[in-house]
């Protein structure tokens, strides 16, 4: 008889006995030391496994020992515990045995000893390749790709070897492979990362070349989850089709980033991937189905097994599946029989048997936390539903709760261990979504069966799932979106240690009522305080103000107010959220011009947030930094078929911006004082039709000209505007909504002496172009030049799947592609027109004038993203409160050009480049700005702002404001009468320049 562990309510003193149920433990210690032994082995080394394996044989002969004497003396609970002792001792020294071969089998590996060379590898891939995030946009998108060494070589010399080894690539066709498929490939080898029995980790410096063909059972799942994207994208929105096959199958290749990230700071990253709580969702749909058809417990055992070996091979039967598949088949054992008696042993069987399968999974963050929360769900979550269902709960929300709740409690310290942050919105969000995570999991799995052999059908099995995944990714982002959501506390083994101190303090803690209401009262006295903070915000934005700098980051992220209500945006910063929660504090529902000042991710990965929920009339970008996205998107797009030619005619008016004088930025040569504005996709009002509603009340006041009939519109290698003809116009679509359910609409140009267009959609009646022919798939996005394939289909539209394929791959696996693919993905999807500015542009909105500065018209040779920064665009702002220098992160080389080409002073300064020391005295003394602006992460670890920079202008007598000390910044007042309000207080000491009042005109409000 094993020992007794009480289980089931919790009652308080005195109000009966608690229901006792006997869990059988005596396989929990030898999990657990399998799972030791193993960690020991493959982290520490070979030869501290065999210590470790020769210790457990020492102790087991003492166990023994004890287990005779037990024997002997007829005492049963010794002798339970002796054999525990003694299972757990042997198993233990098995694996230490078996995770110190493998160990010394890696560190021997003869591909060690090519460490910095170049090798050809012969390999078959074992997972799917996954997208490593960029530092900016433009650059090469780097993946990650696992596989298993076949053979490698030099030459005529090649050695066959196993082993596993990790891939790092750049090339797209990397991302097109699919598990078991062998191929060659040359690569520089380097030592791996982690200590996971990895080989190597190889850097490909060529794309792969395919050998022979994938299995069938690989072909077989590839087949399957390629027609359940197909499907779902035709069913579901993007960011629904995204997730649906990521929640039930585990592929992830249309998964937003955005989406990704939502779930992360609401907890519910788990449903990304295949978890355990598929397999229990599935199987417990799949044994209610055969018990409603009244089939015998061998047919339902039968048919378990068959959908979990078919969902295996569906999802990949690599080791994160194979244990997702055994803690669902436990947790079903669990839930079905409601016998925790059996769950547990099982538990405890299942990672003995995974562990010896895939040692690796000993050192894997996934199967700790599968563990963890399967453990919770059997010893928790029951006593804790029973619990509340004493206190008056219905079953179905208490079991929610529990569940939830269990699942976070266990799983907590371990993940703050990881990333040192902790999902304060967690366990409510979990209740939230329960409802709905089952639902969504048997119609998908459903959708994907019948996609297989009718795809139509599976697009309407598939449009049920709206409802609920609409209920999932809004309470995924509006828990996300709560004011500390996440609070970040120290990672590490320490910081992991502390997290578990207090949660079984506080789990113990809540046995009695009085430590109860004592939390209960402190939590609501710290919500009274924090909540009305963190959400109302009384007196912000300040009334009358002109600039904020947003606290985005290590980023940018500024807007400048036109109208109430309506701003310029200048940068978005590295996260959609933090640019979108300032805009929306700003109250800001309407963006007449973005402009990103160049292509790095700091400065423009947070697009979808400036974009949600706010009307943009136009984004605005340096010469030639979105056209290699076009083009390239173009050129994958070509092998699409049933493309037509529409002749388009040639426009009567042409908008420009007013231009004039020398260029500032460039090499001194004279900027044309006439012509149209080099755009991608500006669309201008056609004849005798009104204006966009972006346009009624805040419209930016563009000079323009007329042109003579037969004018051309310029030839630029990406899109400009032009009128849709009569006959095409009823093809388009009335509007598009998206990015939260707001219309974004283009710039329109007013002519001189013309009265202001009434408001109506841009959407119906556009189409874009280069010269009088536009390539067009029945969508009013098309943005290709003359001669190319149209980037995309509208919306509803039926995709092959060689176009399907084409554009996963062009885009880095949908919606996580960053850089230049992301910001036109992002304007086409929601309608927005995009301009190319250069110095000489002038353009007025209301009060505000901007005059462009850097960089010149011409298009740089190069693109590349290391020389993004000196291709900044820099913006000089004539506002109420002065005149404001926007410079990007211009470097030395630019500062040095634009002084000496124009006049850069400024009452306020942007900092460049975050206030790196690549910004020069010379140029902030010709600047001599009586405010600085630093914006800056209060975490980095570039040392931004620099020390110099800081010295420069406190001698100088500008006074510094910083996002990193300060939070968001926004100044309020006149030219006369300046001042900064902050969001957050910083001690005096840390105050950078001259105190605040001995400036005149200037103060520093906290």
């Amino acid at each position: 008889m094993g020992p007794r562990v009480r289980v089931g309510s919790h009652a308080e003193a005195g109000e009966g006995e608690p229901e006792q149920q006997v869990l059988d433990m005596r396989l929990v210690p030898a999990a657990l030391g399998c799972w030791a032994a193993t960690i020991v082995a493959v982290t520490v080394g070979w030869v501290a496994g065999l210590v470790l394996a020769v210790v457990s044989i020492v102790v087991a002969i003492g166990v023994w020992a004890a287990l005779l004497w037990a024997v002997a003396h007829r005492r049963e609970r010794w002798r339970v515990v002796a054999v525990t002792g003694l299972a757990t001792m042997l198993l233990g020294a098995g694996f230490a045995v078996a995770g110190a071969w493998q160990e010394h089998h890696v560190q021997a590996h003869p591909l060690r000893e090519s460490f910095g060379r170049s090798v050809n590898v012969l390999a078959v891939v074992t997972d799917d390749a996954k997208p490593l995030r960029a530092g900016g946009f433009g650059g090469e998108r780097r993946w990650i790709v696992r596989a298993s060494l076949r053979e490698f070589g030099q030459g005529p010399a090649w050695t066959q070897a196993g082993g596993s080894i990790v891939v790092l690539a750049q090339d797209r066709e990397w991302a097109a492979l699919s598990p078991g498929q062998s191929v060659r490939f040359r690569a520089e080898v380097s030592e791996p990362n982690r200590a996971d029995l990895t080989v190597a980790t190889l850097h490909a410096t060529d794309a792969p070349k395919r050998v022979g063909e994938p299995p069938w059972w690989q072909r077989l799942a590839a087949s399957v989850r390629t027609d359940l994207v197909n499907a779902s994208a035709e069913a579901l929105p993007p960011a629904a089709a995204g997730l649906l096959p990521a929640l039930v199958v585990g592929d992830t290749v249309a998964l937003s980033g955005d989406v990704r990230d939502a779930f992360e700071i609401a907890g519910l990253q788990h449903l990304c991937v295949v978890s355990g709580a598929n397999f229990t969702i599935l199987l417990t749909a799949l044994l209610a189905l055969t018990r409603l058809l009244t089939a015998g417990p061998r047919t339902s055992a039968a048919a378990a097994t068959g959908a979990v070996v078919l969902f295996v091979v569906i999802a990949r039967p690599d080791p994160s599946v194979l244990r997702a598949a055994a803690m669902g088949s436990v947790t079903v054992l669990a839930l079905l029989t409601g016998r925790r008696k059996q769950a547990l042993p099982a538990l405890c069987a299942a990672v003995i048997g995974l562990l010896a399968i895939a040692p690796e999974l000993a050192v894997s963050a996934g199967f700790a936390l599968s563990v963890l929360a399967t453990s919770g769900l059997i010893l928790l979550a029951p006593s804790w539903a029973d619990w509340l269902r004493e206190r008056g709960w219905w079953r179905g929300p208490a079991e929610i709760v529990a569940v939830s709740a269990a699942a976070f409690v266990v799983t907590v310290p371990l993940m703050v261990a990881l990333s040192g942050r902790v999902s304060l919105v967690a366990i409510v969000a979990n209740a939230l979504v329960a409802p709905v995570v089952g639902l969504i999991t048997v119609i998908g799995a459903v959708g994907a069966v019948v996609a297989c052999a009718w795809g139509d059908a599976a697009v309407w099995v598939l449009w049920c799932a709206r409802p609920p995944m609409w209920w999932l990714l809004g309470v995924a982002d509006h828990a996300a979106a709560v004011p500390g959501a996440t609070v970040t506390v120290p990672g590490g083994a320490v910081g992991g240690s502390v997290a578990t101190v207090i949660v079984v303090m506080v789990v113990a803690a809540l046995r009695w009522s009085h430590t109860r209401r004592l939390l209960a009262v402190m939590v609501l006295g710290v919500s009274m305080v924090l909540l009305p903070v963190r959400f109302l915000q009384p007196g912000w934005p300040p009334t009358g103000w002109v600039l904020a700098m947003c606290d985005v980051g290590q980023g940018d992220g500024l807007a400048l107010s036109v109208a109430p209500g309506s701003a310029i945006v200048v940068d978005v910063g590295p996260d959609p959220r933090p640019i979108r929660a300032c805009l929306d504090r700003l109250e800001i529902t309407h963006i007449p011009l973005l402009v990103l000042t160049h292509p790095h991710a700091d400065h423009i990965n947070g697009l979808a947030g400036a974009l949600r929920g706010r009307t943009v009339d136009a984004i605005a970008t340096a010469p030639g930094e979105l056209r290699s996205a076009i083009a390239e998107t173009c050129a994958a797009a070509d092998r699409t078929t049933g493309l037509t030619t529409v002749a388009v005619p040639t426009p009567t008016a042409v908008p420009e911006l007013k231009t004039g004088g020398e260029d500032p930025g460039g090499s001194g040569a004279e900027v044309p004082t006439s012509g149209p504005v080099p755009t991608l996709g500006a669309v201008p009002t056609p004849p005798n039709r009104t204006a966009p509603t972006g346009a009624s009340s805040h419209s930016t006041e563009i000079a323009a000209s007329s042109s003579r009939p037969g004018e051309s519109w310029p030839r630029v290698q990406g899109v400009v505007a032009t009128q849709m003809p009569a006959t095409d116009a009823a093809l388009a679509p009335a509007g598009r909504e998206d990015l939260g359910g707001t219309r974004s609409h283009s710039v329109t140009p007013t002519m001189p002496g013309e009265p202001q267009p009434t408001a109506t959609s841009p959407l119906g009646e556009r189409t874009s172009t280069v010269g009088s022919a536009v390539r067009t798939t029945q969508s009013d996005h098309v943005v290709c030049p003359r001669g190319t394939a149209g980037e995309r289909t509208a919306k509803g539209d039926s995709l092959s799947a060689e176009h399907e394929a084409s554009h996963r791959e062009s885009h880095g696996h949908g919606d996580e592609a960053d850089g230049v693919e992301r910001v036109a993905e992002l304007a086409g999807v929601a309608g927005i027109p995009l301009m190319e500015l250069h110095a000489g542009h002038e353009m007025t909105f209301g009060a505000v004038g901007l005059r462009v500065l850097a960089p010149s018209r011409d298009v740089p040779a190069s693109l590349a993203a290391d020389e993004a920064n000196d291709r900044s665009l820099v913006l000089r702002a004539r506002t109420p409160a002065g005149t404001i220098l926007f410079t990007g992160d211009i470097e030395t080389q630019a500062q040095v050009r634009m002084m000496r080409g124009a006049d850069v002073r400024a009452d306020i300064l942007k900092v460049p480049h975050h206030g790196s020391r690549t910004t020069t005295p010379e140029f902030l003394r010709a600047v001599a700005p009586r405010l600085a602006l630093v914006s800056a992460g209060s975490d980095n670890t570039f040392g931004h702002p620099h020390p110099t920079v800081t010295t420069t202008l406190a001698a100088l007598g500008a006074t510094v404001a910083r996002t990193d000390l300060d939070g968001d910044v926004v100044i309020v007042g006149t030219a006369t009468d300046l001042r900064t309000v902050t969001s957050r207080r910083r001690a005096p000491r840390m105050r950078h320049g001259p105190a605040p009042g001995l400036r005149r005109g200037f103060r520093f409000s906290p």
